[in-house]
């Protein structure tokens, strides 16, 4: 057995149980035991997938195993870490420190690389599904870049975190959906075999954060 395929099985058996441990923490009550236990085992299990994704990915580059390794990595760090960061605007403790520093900058650049690589015909694997994702791991980290810069401009409010939290890691579910699918659901056509949970999730994560919002307002004017 080859080194490769070591870090390969690891990381299919870790992946498949992701897939099914990360329905755990959004079907669980927000803030409870059971959600932070099975968020806590996601997190373990999503970590071990990565580790495993970033070896096999310097074993035998491609392109797609790149981006794909680069958003689900920035969504599971940035969506713990914002958990002990929640209120970066009061506490310099809760600010951005050089590992997120470094987590961030070293996600985007790889992103900038990813894009590279397809612009320039250099790019193995699907060309859509790379670009998405290279444009999703941008998008988060440069958020994540200005949040960091000025923790006390808006759109920062007491609540974002949660907000965040909620984002980054269904980010981190759909992406590990997202490799699951392509694998084992080849009977949806391409790219959409690939893309689908990425679509369903933003839509969900859009909608749960309206919700939310929708709910607090209502609380506010209730108290009123």
């Amino acid at each position: 057995m080859t080194l490769f395929s070591s870090f390969l099985i690891v990381h299919i058996v870790t992946g498949l149980c992701a897939v099914l441990v990360g329905v755990m923490p959004i079907v669980t009550r927000k803030g409870g035991r059971a959600h932070r236990r099975w968020g806590r085992v996601f997190a373990v299990l999503m970590t071990t997938l990565l580790i495993c994704a970033w070896v096999m990915t310097a074993l035998r580059f491609n392109t797609y195993f790149l981006a794909l390794s680069a958003t689900a990595s920035i969504s599971l760090f940035s969506g713990v870490r914002v958990l002990g960061r929640k209120r970066p605007d009061l506490r310099a403790s809760d600010r951005a420190q050089a590992l997120d520093w470094a987590a961030t900058l070293g996600v985007i650049v790889v992103g900038l690389w990813v894009l590279a690589l397809l612009a320039t015909g250099r790019s193995h694997g699907p060309t859509t599904v790379s670009a998405a994702l290279a444009f999703s791991a941008l998008t988060m980290g440069a958020w994540d870049v200005w949040r960091f810069s000025a923790p006390k401009s808006w759109p920062f409010s007491p609540e974002l975190w949660t907000y965040e939290h909620l984002a980054k890691m269904l980010g981190a579910y759909s992406a590990v959906l997202s490799a699951f699918s392509g694998n084992f659901l080849t009977a949806l056509p391409a790219p959409w075999s690939q893309l689908w949970p990425t679509v369903l999730f933003q839509c969900l994560i859009v909608a749960w954060i309206a919700t939310l919002l929708v709910r607090k307002r209502r609380s506010r004017l209730c108290a009123a």
